[in-house]
């Protein structure tokens, strides 16, 4: 765990998601589960036939700075944060921030082409977030994902 001194800087917030993608990437094992319990994978082009391994490998490719998935840019495209994804993980990665960093990657901020653009709706991830912690019930969100 990173410790700060002082006012946290530009340079911490590298520091921190190099450690953790290091982290993500020496620790997942590609198994496919947190594709699998998403949510959105089902909205998305493509992603119904996508093979969650490919998905996944196409993920870490994005936290390496070298993609090459057009699947794995369409997973995070539809990724809304729901964070059922990281109950899914074996290995107990926070597979939301995962996908949050593999965005950051795709959007070119960490070096990598940029792949996507960013939201023109400002309040994009409020609205997730509002979303996501009305802590809806498993039956709920069975309903939702009719």
């Amino acid at each position: 765990m990173i410790s700060f001194k002082g006012k946290p800087s530009a340079d911490h917030l590298v520091e921190h998601l190099e450690s953790f993608i290091q982290d993500t990437l020496a620790r997942c094992t590609q198994c496919g589960e947190c594709f699998k319990a998403c949510p959105m994978t089902e909205y998305g082009p493509g992603l119904k036939e996508a093979r969650p391994q490919e998905a996944v490998a196409g993920i870490l490719d994005w936290l390496k700075g070298v993609p090459n998935h057009a699947t794995s840019l369409d997973w995070l495209k539809v990724c809304t944060q729901s964070s059922v994804c990281i109950k899914a993980c074996p290995e107990n990665i926070n597979v939301m921030k995962m996908m949050r960093t593999a965005q950051i990657s795709a959007l070119g901020s960490l070096g990598a082409q940029p792949a996507l653009k960013s939201r023109d709706e400002k309040d994009f991830f409020r609205k997730i977030n509002a979303f996501s912690a009305t802590q809806l019930t498993t039956e709920e969100i069975e309903k939702w994902q009719r």
